[in-house]
């Protein structure tokens, strides 16, 4: 594995693959990877410090041998991005070499023992500065730097909100009222950070995010705050979004699309241009304008061709040609998991779950007791729940601890069987609201459990 900074840092050897591994693994979330920015010059910056243990452990003040290591994995293997270890006083100093600027896993080792995982804000021209004494216990690695400082306050800030927020569910006071009074408040929060921490990637979160938050609950100011978002923030396609359908709720689609492609004509990348294409398409479906999706599709089609987001398009189309809410669900016959057939149109006359999932999932583990609960509310309803992970075992264990209602598939093929193809399944848990007539009624993608709740009860009720 090459390194990264020539003449400075090492390349990584076993131990250290090992290490870095290790810490991908033990820290699920960590920023072990950071997308490269294609044509962008490499991100400098510098990091020194001095690490040591405490004299109760250890009297002896020679602290030479710790290592610190900061690195990314890409494409499954690690590379260095900055080197160094400790001389016999504990100092030490890196030169460190990104990719792009962002956030990227920090390890401290000594011995080959991982004492310590964090994270470091990489951004040019910073210069960063780490003192520790270890054991450090569950204390957290502190870097000392503008921009470390500003992903430090963006991080609490989220952290407090979600403190909050789980305060008030405790004490029976989640309501809209009290919800929308937390999210503003931590949006304004955020929002200030752009004049406290101007500059740095923890102001241009912490912006976007305040975007993020208020819409749905402050249409008006998340529409306003995005009109100061600049195109190359971090997070721009996304405030983009939030702010297309906060403008639509407030003026209607169209003003909600002239919004959408003054911004594709802001951004700088084709990829930002083929996802704010992607949302535009997006906005045509929701407007019910589906001819007008499906230009805005084949033009995505044309123009990315050699890229994945024409299959992206291709996918679209094929949402728009076949899964439209009205159109008849595509027929499918399923192997259930005691081995009986079964075929959609055999349950005409009931309304119809049909839901896509992986058993491993936290989300569809959550949702597993409303989704039975559907069950004891009418007999008018059938789930029909089809696992997309090929592995009998994980299949057969999430009922180790649960009770299986209704019929359970295990679609061999995953991904590329026949039924996600038809269903056009791409993201897990989707789920499919079928009418007692066999018709499509809606759509619903991720957390949406307590929507298709409500509309599949109300649709059984109707019968």
């Amino acid at each position: 594995m090459p390194c990264s900074i020539p003449g400075r840092c090492r390349p990584l050897g076993r131990t250290g693959v090992a290490l870095l591994l290790a810490a991908c693994s033990l820290v699920p979330g960590l920023a072990c990877a950071q997308e490269e920015m294609a044509g962008s010059p490499s991100v400098r910056s510098s990091l020194e410090g001095r690490l040591t243990v405490l004299p109760e452990i250890d009297p002896t003040p020679d602290y030479r041998g710790f290592e610190v290591l900061i690195a990314v994995s890409r494409d499954g293997l690690p590379d260095t991005l900055g080197y160094a270890a400790t001389d016999s006083t504990g100092n030490f100093a890196m030169d460190v070499t990104a990719p792009a600027r962002g956030i990227y896993a920090i390890i401290i080792s000594r011995g080959g023992e991982i004492l310590k995982i964090g994270e470091i804000a990489v951004a040019q021209a910073d210069s960063a500065r780490l003192e520790a004494a270890f054991p450090m216990g569950n204390r957290l690695l502190r870097i000392r730097s503008r921009e470390n400082a500003a992903w430090t306050a963006y991080q609490n800030a989220k952290a407090l909100n979600n403190q909050n927020l789980l305060a008030l569910v405790q004490s029976g006071e989640y309501e809209d009222a009290s919800v929308a009074r937390q999210v503003q408040q931590t949006s304004t929060i955020m929002w200030t950070m752009r004049e406290t921490f101007a500059g740095t990637m923890g102001a241009e979160m912490a912006s976007s995010e305040s975007v993020l938050m208020l819409a749905g609950w402050n249409d008006s100011l998340a529409v306003e705050r995005a009109l100061q978002v600049a195109p190359a923030n971090i997070q721009y396609v996304d405030v983009v979004r939030a702010a297309r359908r906060a403008l639509a709720r407030l003026s209607g689609q169209e003003a909600a699309l002239s919004f959408l492609r003054a911004a594709s004509d802001s951004v700088e990348t084709d990829a930002a241009r083929a996802e704010l294409q992607a949302e535009i398409v997006v906005a045509h479906m929701d407007s019910l304008d589906y001819e007008a999706a499906r230009r805005a599709a084949r033009d995505m089609q044309e123009v990315y061709s050699e890229t994945d987001w024409a299959t992206w398009a291709e996918r679209a189309l094929y949402e728009l040609n076949n899964l439209l809410p009205g159109m008849p669900a595509p027929p499918i016959t399923l192997r259930t998991a005691p081995g009986d057939t079964l075929r959609l149109e055999e349950l005409r006359g009931k309304a119809v779950v049909l839901e896509f999932y992986n058993p491993q999932d936290a989300l569809y583990q959550r949702e597993f007791e409303a989704r039975n609960s559907l069950f004891g509310e009418s007999d008018a309803i059938h789930v029909v729940s089809i696992s997309l992970e090929p592995d009998t075992l994980i299949n057969e264990a999430l009922f180790d601890e649960r009770v299986p209602l209704g019929t359970f598939v295990w679609a061999v093929g995953g991904f590329a069987s026949d039924v996600a193809r038809r269903y056009n399944v791409n993201v897990l848990p989707t789920r499919f609201l079928i009418d007692q007539d066999g018709v499509l009624v809606a759509k619903y993608v991720r957390g949406a459990m307590a929507v298709l709740r409500e509309d599949a009860l109300s649709l059984a009720a109707a019968q």
